[in-house]
């Protein structure tokens, strides 16, 4: 079965599992044809892919049977993995370009711009290297192999209106609990965690919608705009990290000028996090 709205509330669960496998390897594979032609965006596409399926897997993970969905989830996370410092140097210059002003050096903010490009260039060419290598491609075809029959569990048979409403609230029970402990002085960890929670729920809810229908459309909706305010959250985060990193090199090669710029920068992207820390607990706590 390849369309997802063939799959009812009377339908086995195990059924919607095939069928959320199936579409996982089509859009896995779309981006990895988008990356074989060079289009903006595409290494981050790969990612979440990566991620969309494992979520998948980890939503359905007590109706499989056999030892292949942990194998799976490894190899998918090690392609995600791949791909990762390429986005992560790509969202971290953009950030820098757009936070910095007048005040700072014109000279030291290019020569920040310029690692970074460089750096980001170099990973582009490793992730593109991994995701077009025959490591992906097996895992391709892996997938598609393992949709077509996946081995399941007797629980599998369930009907799909009676198990998506258990899993779909298994993943925001989880999400509520993290949540509900965050405060505006939480780690900074604590708050990537929670934006990892909402992404499964909103992933969880994209898979059921097809049956669930509005609720669960609803249920997507809100974790994604969750997920956006806690990834601009993180994304700052990684722009501290990245900076003060670039800030201790400079220090290292006696240039402590650049090394100020490089503090200023990060100062501003720690600031950031409040009004974002402070706008997530607004809307979660909302009544």
């Amino acid at each position: 079965m390849a369309d997802r709205d063939l799959v009812v509330a009377e339908s086995p669960v195990g059924v919607l599992v095939g069928v959320a496998l199936a579409k996982g390897a089509r859009r896995l594979e779309k981006s990895v044809g988008m990356v074989s032609a060079g289009e903006d965006d595409a290494i981050h596409q790969v990612r979440v892919s990566c991620r969309r399926l494992r979520s998948d897997l980890k939503l359905f993970r007590k109706l499989l049977a056999g030892d292949w969905a942990p194998e799976l989830r490894a190899d998918l996370a090690a392609l995600a993995q791949a791909c990762g410092e390429a986005r992560d140097l790509e969202v971290i210059a953009a950030l820098v370009r757009e936070n910095t002003t007048s005040e700072d050096n014109e000279e030291h903010v290019d020569t920040i711009l310029t690692a970074l490009t460089l750096g980001l260039d170099r990973a582009a060419a490793r992730s593109a290297e991994v995701v077009l290598g025959e490591t992906t491609k097996d895992l391709l075809t892996t997938i598609e192999s393992i949709a077509a029959g996946p081995d399941l569990n007797p629980k599998a048979d369930r009907p799909c209106g009676e198990v998506l409403p258990e899993l779909l609230e298994s993943a925001t029970a989880k999400f509520t609990q993290e949540a509900h402990k965050l405060k505006p002085w939480s780690a900074d960890d604590h708050w990537h965690e929670v934006r990892l929670l909402a992404k499964r729920v909103r992933y969880a809810a994209d898979t059921s919608a097809a049956v669930l229908g509005e609720e669960a459309k609803a249920t997507a909706a809100q974790a994604a705009t969750y997920q956006e305010l806690l990834g601009q959250h993180q994304d700052h985060c990684a722009a501290a990290d990245a900076l003060t990193s670039m800030a201790a090199d400079a220090a290292a090669q006696d240039d402590p000028e650049l090394s100020f710029t490089l503090g200023r920068l990060t100062e501003r992207h720690r600031a950031a996090r409040k009004p974002l820390r402070e706008q997530f607990l607004s809307l979660y706590h909302r009544p």
